[in-house]
């Protein structure tokens, strides 16, 4: 039912398996980083509209402002963080993969099979 020790060709399996899910998580690491940049700059637009007289001033508006800048860098921040990680994460896979393909003893066919 278990295998105990998965043959080599299982261990890369694994390992493209977890390098996909790996790019995709960077994938969408990245666009949390995009997202947090555009709430960050539209925080900071309407705080700035609001000082310059191109809006309304509202204790709410400028509530609104100054929560939509800080959730938007502290998303930002968090992301890249997370974006870094699991580049790491990516190459120490790739790595792994690589060294599991060059352990593979390949059999030499000889001059017969052309």
């Amino acid at each position: 039912m278990f295998e105990a020790d998965p043959t080599p060709a299982d261990e890369i399996e694994r390992l493209e398996a977890q390098i996909d899910e790996l790019r995709e998580s960077i994938q969408r690491s990245r666009r949390l980083v995009v997202a947090g940049r555009a709430g960050a700059f539209a925080g900071a637009a309407l705080l700035l509209c609001l000082m310059l007289g191109l809006a309304t001033f509202t204790p709410v508006r400028m509530i609104v402002g100054i929560s939509v800048a800080l959730g938007g860098l502290v998303l930002m921040g968090s992301s890249v963080g997370s974006t870094k990680q699991l580049e790491l994460s990516l190459k120490r896979t790739e790595d792994e993969r690589n060294a599991a393909i060059d352990a593979l003893e390949f059999v030499e066919l000889g001059d017969g099979a052309r």
